[in-house]
């Protein structure tokens, strides 16, 4: 058994002086502090539930950091999962992308696929924090069908997304947003990117029969479906009857606001908070925020900036800390289901993360299933551990 102690723990929305009492990988028991004996005396560090992604792109960046220089996928895997537990991030989410063929070829779908599979076994054999598997979809990649339905049926993924990436809606609303974009990350020439669109404009016109197959596969097999930069209602109406849950990145407010009144969950980006506004020109975070439209943040492309969030949410929006703290553990914690985290009280997983706050808030331990998995120098406890 083990005790947490410290003058700031999170209990719920509230911070106030606790000992945590852990057993093996649970929190049996939170009373107060001093109460519970010897301990591991945090003085006045912030102890609040381990961070919950459910959407980042990092892992590709970790694969291959810069265009063509590509890693060994474990090689990375294990390199990502230590920067994780560094940002106080104890489950996660990893967005694996299923691209458009035309873009990225057969090849791409057979990576993302064997990404997918490489992951799998090693948060099961090698990993320190849950690395579980958010699959995008892009609409038109029909290759990947086959192997997203055998991923479902095997239990692999636990988020299906579906994105459209398109010129003429969605997060490219112009054919020239869409080039800009496009032409640098992918290398290509005027008459590629030309080429390029005409086929995923003809695909879309046929890519319904598709989504709904894999929708209803995925609800029959309890996967969380999630729609990508929604920028109607109409798109969230389609959305929504495809059994569709939570709307990442909605484009507007009014978007945002529809899509609450269809009983889904809103999520943005920590980075579009941290640095006050979208690095693709989009709305800003912080004001779908304001106007309580957004329900959770994710890292998207940028884990350390899950903390950093919190903080400008409350020192910039005036939001209570403890409140927003539930933006990135207890509310993602529960739109996914995982109702065994994501809050510090009896009966859950201690995944725990300790943070000094000033003058800049950092991560200085994080827990996961009541083990250290970092500590800064200034914070390590070895002899707790015996």
């Amino acid at each position: 058994m083990k005790v947490f102690r410290s003058r700031q723990v999170l209990k719920g929305t509230t911070i106030e002086p606790a000992d945590i009492i852990v057993e093996h990988d649970t929190i049996v028991e939170v009373v107060g502090h001093g109460s519970a004996g010897e301990a591991i005396d945090l003085g006045s560090r912030l102890i609040v539930p381990g961070f919950v992604d459910l959407h980042s792109d990092a892992v590709e960046k970790e694969i291959e950091p810069r265009p063509g220089a590509s890693f060994p996928m474990k090689n990375a895997l294990v390199e990502l999962d230590k920067k994780l537990a560094m940002s106080g991030i104890t489950t996660m989410f990893h967005a694996i992308a299923f691209n458009e063929e035309s873009l990225v070829g057969l090849r791409g779908t057979e990576t993302a696929a064997r990404l997918l599979e490489t992951l799998f076994t090693c948060n099961r054999n090698v990993l320190a924090v849950d690395n579980f598997i958010h699959a995008r979809y892009e609409i038109t990649s029909f290759s990947s069908v086959t192997p997203l339905k055998e991923a479902i049926t095997t239990g692999r993924i636990r988020l299906l997304s579906f994105m459209d990436h398109s010129p003429g809606q969605g997060q490219f609303q112009t054919l020239a947003k869409w080039k800009k974009y496009h032409m640098p990350v992918y290398d290509l020439s005027e008459v590629e990117a030309a080429d390029i669109v005409t086929v995923q404009r003809s695909k879309r016109k046929i890519s319904m029969d598709f989504l709904e197959d894999l929708a209803a596969l995925a609800r029959h097999y309890g996967v969380l479906l999630a729609s990508h930069d929604d920028d109607t209602p109409e798109k969230i109406d389609l959305m929504a009857s495809l059994g569709v849950t939570v709307a990442e990145f909605p484009l507007s407010g009014p978007t945002a606001k529809y899509a609450r009144s269809r009983k889904m969950r809103t999520g943005m980006g920590a980075p579009n908070v941290v640095r006050g506004k979208s690095q693709s020109g989009n709305i800003s975070a912080r004001m779908l925020l304001e106007q309580d439209c957004c329900d959770f943040l994710c890292s998207d492309y940028h884990p350390s900036s899950m903390l950093q969030a919190v903080y400008a949410v409350h020192r910039n929006l005036g939001m209570d800390l403890g409140k927003a703290f539930s933006l990135i553990t207890a509310t993602p914690a529960t739109i996914v289901g995982l109702d065994d985290r994501g809050m510090i009280a009896p009966g859950k997983l201690a995944d725990l993360t300790i943070i000094e706050d000033q003058p800049i808030a950092k991560v200085v331990m994080t827990i996961k299933a009541g083990k250290p998995v970092y500590s800064s120098s200034d914070c390590l406890c070895t002899h707790a551990y015996a």
